[in-house]
């Protein structure tokens, strides 16, 4: 597999659980402190990104929000498009 290189300064956002293991790891090798010279920020939420790496910056939709309207779109029969809010957890990985 062929990655990009990371440079000092640069933030990552990433979708995958398995791709923040690897850029984790990729970062660590470059001897580089994460939130200092190397950012992440991860998408949804998870009780491990509170405490990893004394917590990761993630991006999370209100998931519960998300089913309700969900169920409301199902049981009126409707296709319209509605927003989800996001919501930004700030922690020491930016």
């Amino acid at each position: 597999m062929v990655y990009e290189p990371i440079s000092e300064g640069e933030v990552f956002i990433n979708l995958m659980e398995d791709d923040l293991v690897t850029l984790i790891e990729r970062i660590k090798t470059l001897n580089f402190k994460i939130g200092k010279q190397a950012g992440l920020i991860s998408y949804n939420e998870t009780p491990w990104k509170k405490i990893i790496l004394n917590g990761i910056t993630t991006i999370s939709t209100d998931f519960q929000k998300m089913g309700h309207i969900a169920a409301d779109l199902i049981l009126r029969n409707s296709r319209e498009q509605v927003e989800v809010p996001f919501y930004l957890t700030l922690r020491d990985s930016l």
